[in-house]
């Protein structure tokens, strides 16, 4: 990507290559509840919800054409989600997901512009088989981001 400045001069800019939302995650404190409610009141389709007990999570998946939701339940106190729900007892926002072609890049890109990468250099492989890694709420505007690689079967 060029960027013009006011002299006219090009400069190079190095950002991270997103190709799409693959997903946004929601906190629930009850995730049956959350499954009745988008099936009920939405007429959505819902997975079957997963354990991730590595992750201290269940979740299920609410199909959206190109995008999905993402509920996510604690399964213990341990779980990041349980410190989420500590402050918003209703649920929530939590974070929401870029797909990128390049993950290991695209991390080495968001540490080089100063941004954190949770868990430092290295990626997390999700429950999918993607590699993928968060940035810090706090270099982002507030929001958790999550950065996943795409499979040539996604495409």
């Amino acid at each position: 990507m060029e960027v013009v400045v006011a002299n006219n001069a090009p400069q190079k800019t190095t950002s991270i290559s997103v190709e799409s939302l693959d997903h946004i995650s929601i906190a629930v404190p009850d995730l049956a509840q959350a499954i009745d409610l988008y099936r009920e009141k939405f007429g959505c389709v819902v997975s079957n919800p997963m354990e991730l007990p590595e992750q201290g999570i269940r979740i299920a998946y609410v199909g959206l054409g190109n995008a999905k939701l993402e509920l996510m339940e604690p399964l213990g106190s341990s779980s990041p989600i349980s410190k989420f729900l500590e402050n918003h007892p209703a649920g929530g926002l939590h974070h929401f997901c870029l797909t990128t072609n390049d993950v290991s890049e695209a991390a080495a890109t968001a540490n080089n512009s100063g941004m954190r990468v949770l868990g430092g250099d290295t990626l997390t492989i999700g429950h999918h088989g993607k590699k993928l890694f968060f940035i810090h709420p706090k270099d982002t505007l507030g929001s958790l981001i999550e950065i996943e690689e795409t499979l040539a079967k996604d495409n």
